[in-house]
């Protein structure tokens, strides 16, 4: 038998594995995770720690997230499913188990273990990015902007980023970082970090970083003595969401502001007559799509200037005569041949790879996700129809989730048959959606319900929020800050429902609460 220091150490570097690798391999991520169980029952001190996790009792608690996916099986017809979600979900029983029964760790050790999990997240961030301007891995579609993370999902990355940034903050404010060049690094890294964020168009991520930032500064308004800085600190406070207010309040005036004034004119230049779908009021930065168009020119026109099939799709997947027709209407031009002339081979170029306005071609990051939004919620409530848009999907999934909750009020859909129920619920209620989008929730506090019914869920919220209620301590800046990023999340994506958001919640949720002195 070794040991208890030397368990001790093992116990500790496969945090620093798992914190590493979870930006980088899901994979690795899990093997980290082997390492500290078969050391945990390697130690063989089994009593002291059943004695460890009956005093600490909002560990089991916690555990429930796990044990309610294991109870609500025994509701499921389909088990190959459900086995696979309680397998996703080992980590919620694994690792507070490990973390809470521990030796806890000093401050020193959880922040070498931050450091290690910072340094991974810098990588895979980097290395995203090299990939999405085609630096290296040119096979790679860089259409698609989610493809900017080539580890795990763009959403997940976007967390531990934030997470990140805010950690970062926390050592230099409280000179846990001493040193000029590495309190330089780390400014360096976070600025990273923040252009990541907007670049990578994560709504999700750039939502939690303006709510904790916003959030950090009125705490220090409130705590600061000195009135100079308290003052300083409540207009820092007030302008974050008052900027992302003016700015949203710009971005929407300036798509509903057309670029040109409306043709009036019913024939083209060639004397063809227009055609005007009067019933769609579809917006392409103010201009109304449906008018003004000329479906024989534009065709005559177009086997001029390209080798693509203009009956076909665009490289992107989406039918090219609807890329080109939404391109000349965000130049406030007609849809014909005089229009269509007016491109430049780049143009041509741009809708061949799916770029719908020439905004899109041009503009990266927070601007070009600030318009994409507009768009989507002004097509939603004009068409109905949220197929391929990310934000308005999310509306029809909570729709959806809403019924299939109340059609399974007391008991639930049950562990295995989640995804089934969310297929058959979409037939029959005739979703506008496309097939291919249909999906489950996309918000993990209501899937609880769902899945496990009115008192299931009830116990997932307890789950969730009763160990933060019996240990909260504002002091406690790190599981605050992981907390707040992780509920946020839970609003807008299933976070429970992949490994690596497991991994993430599990890992930190246990490490911050219960693996530190």
């Amino acid at each position: 038998m070794l040991n208890k220091s030397i368990h001790n150490y093992i116990y500790f570097i496969g945090l620093c594995l798992i914190a590493f690798f979870m930006p980088l391999s899901e994979y690795m991520t899990s093997v980290s995770q082997f390492v500290i169980i078969a050391n945990f029952l390697l130690e063989f001190d089994y009593k002291e720690k059943i004695r460890k996790l009956i005093r600490n009792k909002d560990i089991i608690i916690f555990m429930l997230l796990f044990f309610s996916s294991v109870i609500w099986l025994l509701n499921s017809e389909n088990l190959t499913y459900g086995l696979k979600d309680i397998q996703i979900k080992l980590p919620l029983l694994a690792l507070p188990v490990i973390i809470g029964t521990s030796d806890a760790l000093s401050e020193k050790r959880i922040n070498i273990i931050l450091l290690s999990f910072i340094t991974s997240v810098f990588v895979s961030s980097f290395i995203g990015m090299l990939v999405y301007y085609n630096v290296i891995l040119k096979a790679i579609d860089t259409d698609n902007i989610r493809n900017i993370s080539v580890f795990v999902s763009h959403i997940r990355l976007s967390l531990m980023i934030c997470l990140s940034i805010f950690v970062l903050g926390y050592w230099i404010t409280k000179k846990i970082i001493r040193k000029k060049i590495l309190i330089i690094l780390s400014i360096i890294i976070m600025l990273w970090f923040v252009f990541y964020l907007g670049r990578s168009e994560v709504f999700t991520g750039l939502l939690s970083f303006i709510i904790i930032l916003f959030l950090i500064l009125l705490f220090k308004a409130t705590k600061e003595k000195n009135k100079v800085k308290k003052v300083l600190y409540l207009l820092l406070g007030i302008s974050v969401p008052l900027t992302t207010l003016i700015y949203s309040g710009i971005q929407i005036n300036n798509f509903y502001t057309p670029t040109t004034v409306q043709n009036v004119s019913l024939y083209t230049a060639k004397g063809n007559k227009y055609y005007n779908d009067t019933c769609s009021f579809l917006l392409e930065n103010g201009n109304y799509i449906y008018r003004d168009m000329s479906r024989k020119e534009l065709f005559e026109e177009w086997s001029k200037r390209s080798d693509y099939d203009l009956k076909g799709m665009d490289k992107k997947g989406q039918y090219l005569y609807n890329s080109l027709i939404r391109y000349l209407t965000s130049k406030g031009l007609t849809k014909d041949s005089e229009g269509l002339a007016q491109l430049t081979d780049k143009d041509i170029r741009y809708i061949e790879n799916g770029e719908t306005n020439y905004k899109y071609a041009e503009q990266d990051g927070i601007e070009k996700r600030a318009y994409t939004i507009i768009w989507q919620i002004d097509a939603y409530f004009k068409t109905g129809d949220p197929s391929g848009h990310s934000i308005t999907q999310r509306l029809e999934y909570q729709k959806v989730g809403l019924k299939l909750f109340f059609n399974n009020f007391w008991f639930g859909t049950g562990t295995g048959d989640l995804d089934d129920e969310f297929n058959k619920i979409y037939e029959e209620t005739e979703t506008p959606l496309n097939k291919e989008y249909w999906h489950r929730a996309h918000n993990q506090l209501l899937t609880f319900f769902i899945c496990y019914g009115i008192f299931g869920g009830i116990i997932g919220l307890l789950a969730w929020f009763y160990p933060v209620i019996v240990n909260w301590d504002i002091k406690n800046y790190y599981f605050i800050i992981f907390f707040i990023i992780a509920t946020l999340s839970m609003f807008s994506d299933d976070t429970l429902e992949t490994s690596t958001g497991v991994a993430f919640v599990a890992f930190f949720y246990s490490l911050f609460l219960w693996g530190k002195k």
